[in-house]
Formats: C-alpha cells, sequence, structure tokens
C-alpha cells in the first residue's frame, strides 16, 4: 500500500506528511475486510491511495473516502472472481 499527496498541491512537506498519516491510519483501522477477501480468493494486490484534495480535510472526512473506496474495490475483486 502505497499513499501519494502532490507536492504541487501541497508545498509544505509538514502538511503532506500530515496528510500521510491520516490516511494510513484509516487504512490500518479499516483493511481487514480487504485483506481477507485478498487471502480468500488468493490473490496479490498492490494499492495507491492519491490525495486529491485542495485543502486539508478532517481525519474523519478522509477515513470516509478511505472506507467507501475499499468497499468498491472489495465489490469489484469479488464480483471479477465470480464471473
Amino acid at each position: 500500500m502505497a499513499v501519494s499527496v502532490p507536492k504541487r498541491l501541497f508545498k509544505k512537506a509538514v502538511d503532506r506528511n500530515l496528510l500521510k498519516r491520516r490516511i494510513r491510519e484509516a487504512y490500518r483501522l479499516n483493511k481487514t475486510d480487504l485483506c481477507d477477501l485478498v487471502l480468500r480468493k488468493d490473490l496479490k494486490l498492490i494499492l495507491l491511495i492519491q490525495y486529491k484534495h485542495r485543502e486539508i480535510v478532517d481525519y474523519h472526512v478522509i477515513e470516509e473516502a478511505v472506507l467507501k473506496g475499499l468497499r468498491k474495490l472489495a465489490e469489484k475483486l469479488d464480483v471479477q472472481e465470480s464471473n
């Protein structure tokens, strides 16, 4: 899993690192369902999360977005494997 916060949007490394920490924490706390699916289906997965907002948002907003993305990915993997 990798996280990208563009320097073009956030010039200060402190801001980029804050957002990366928030994204990594949201992923760490919510990855179990996706990891179980990947292990059960015997898949290999490379995941990149890229931050695209132009301002620094609260952790809860980031967590909701990460959850939404993980759910979508899990659904696609589940549907793709059943075909």
